[in-house]
């Protein structure tokens, strides 16, 4: 079978099953199955079983869960209204200090969590907060939108996934990700205190009287959280523990501050862990369909075919790689970012690498892409995660028209680092 004939299989097969609403990781793990038995025929299967075991016995991948359940824990333990009362306390006296506290939390639960709760945690705690003290609903929708979309700050699952996908160390694309992250927050912080300051009325000053004691007292609500953090990405990056390791501590940290806010019982331990459960057997899933893709494609001579096709273009490398970026941004407006991922890594990393591109920066690159693909209509996950926890009279098109400010500064923010590829190489290379 060419390897044409296999390209339009595949991808043709994989599109309708999508079409048909057919799980991401059913879909790609289907069509793998049925071309690899088209290829190979009966033999070919064992590659299938293969294939499953060694991801699901894969140690490294201990990481999911350990992270998840850290998120968990952490949700249960009510971190996030402590955070945000914390930070609300000493910006009170910012325009729009609500809607850059939210940011801040938002950042903080992705970096305690992995999986980026923060949309849902801001969304049934802040949103309505600004509402009720009369700021704009397009201001507090895409705030919290934007910087729930934690695809890009360390430790991300699809980081993760990211990483075990493209063969490369989860460590360093966590720290590759952190100050395009923090730009990224900088860049939304920035924009809010501006637009609040030269349109007052989108965001009424706080009219609560806020005293230095109370601000005081709020100080010890970040301790837990920031002690996690540090715990967990120093561990990383001073080279004491593996990505895996730094997860079990992290895991053990947030069940210990369960105990410290009295929010521990039985209920929270089974909850936290079925959830845990719950969405690492869909990340699992993913990833042995990944590679089970991956395998079957490059097996019949995809990356030669690509590489021929490439080779015969004759065009500048970085018209190569922006050709790229559009294809992820036109997947973004109608896929997952698991499922884009899995699809376009095992084919654009290597294309990448054989142009010369660095690797870490080419996948902080496409992760970048993932975070629009988060806000973009029609099929943004942000918009759908906001419409289910959006308080009653918030519209589908309120949400839509919150986010074109937040899609303009990511794009910003891709481009800079394309410019300034160090934004992304600089701390990986300082990992011991």
């Amino acid at each position: 079978m060419s390897v044409e004939l296999v390209t339009l299989i595949l991808f043709g097969g994989l599109f309708l099953l999508l079409a048909l609403r057919v799980r991401v990781f059913i879909a790609i793990g289907v069509i793998s199955i049925i071309v690899t038995f088209l290829i190979s025929g009966t033999d070919g299967l064992f590659m299938v079983a293969s294939t499953t075991y060694n991801k699901i016995t894969d140690t490294a991948l201990i990481a999911i869960p350990m992270f998840l359940l850290m998120g968990n824990f952490l949700i249960h333990s009510g971190i996030a209204d402590r955070l945000f009362t914390a930070l609300s306390y000493w910006l009170s006296g910012l325009k729009g200090s609500l809607a850059i506290v939210s940011v801040v939390v938002c950042v903080a639960l992705d970096m305690c969590t992995g999986f980026g709760p923060g949309l849902l945690t801001m969304g049934l705690i802040a949103v309505p907060a600004m509402l009720k003290r009369g700021y704009d609903k397009y201001l507090a929708l895409g705030t919290v939108m934007a910087g729930g979309a934690g695809d890009i700050l360390p430790p991300s699952i699809i980081m993760i996934i990211f990483a075990y996908i493209s063969r490369l160390s989860i460590g360093k694309i966590f720290f590759a990700g952190a100050i395009p992250g923090f730009t990224l927050a900088g860049a939304y912080i920035l924009y809010v205190a501006i637009r609040c300051r030269l349109q007052p009325q989108l965001a009424p000053r706080i009219a609560e009287a806020i005293t230095w004691k109370m601000r005081g007292a709020s100080l010890r609500e970040v301790i837990v959280p920031t002690l996690i953090i540090l715990a967990v990405l120093g561990s990383i990056f001073t080279g004491m523990a593996t990505p895996s390791e730094a997860a079990g501590v992290g895991a053990a940290g947030a069940l210990l501050s369960c105990f410290i806010y009295r929010k521990f019982t039985w209920k929270v331990l089974t909850t936290s862990c079925l959830e845990t459960i719950k969405i690492s057997g869909m990340a699992l899933w993913i990833l042995v369909a990944a590679t089970l893709f991956g395998q079957v494609y490059t097996s019949a001579g995809a990356q030669g075919m690509v590489m021929g096709i490439v080779e015969g273009l004759q065009v500048n490398r970085w018209f190569i790689l922006i050709a790229m970026q559009i294809i992820l941004l036109i997947f973004g407006s109608f896929m997952d970012d698991y499922a884009i991922v899995t699809i376009c890594s095992p084919i654009f990393m290597p294309l990448a690498i054989s142009l010369g591109f660095d690797p870490i920066w080419f996948s902080i690159v496409f992760l970048l892409n993932m975070q629009v693909a988060y806000l973009t209509p029609p099929f943004g996950w942000s918009l759908f995660l906001m419409k289910g926890v959006a308080p009653p009279g918030i519209s589908t098109q309120d949400i839509w028209r919150s986010v074109p400010p937040f899609i303009a500064l990511q794009l910003i923010v891709l481009a800079l680092v394309m410019l300034f590829p160090q934004l992304a190489t600089w701390l990986p290379g300082k990992m011991m």
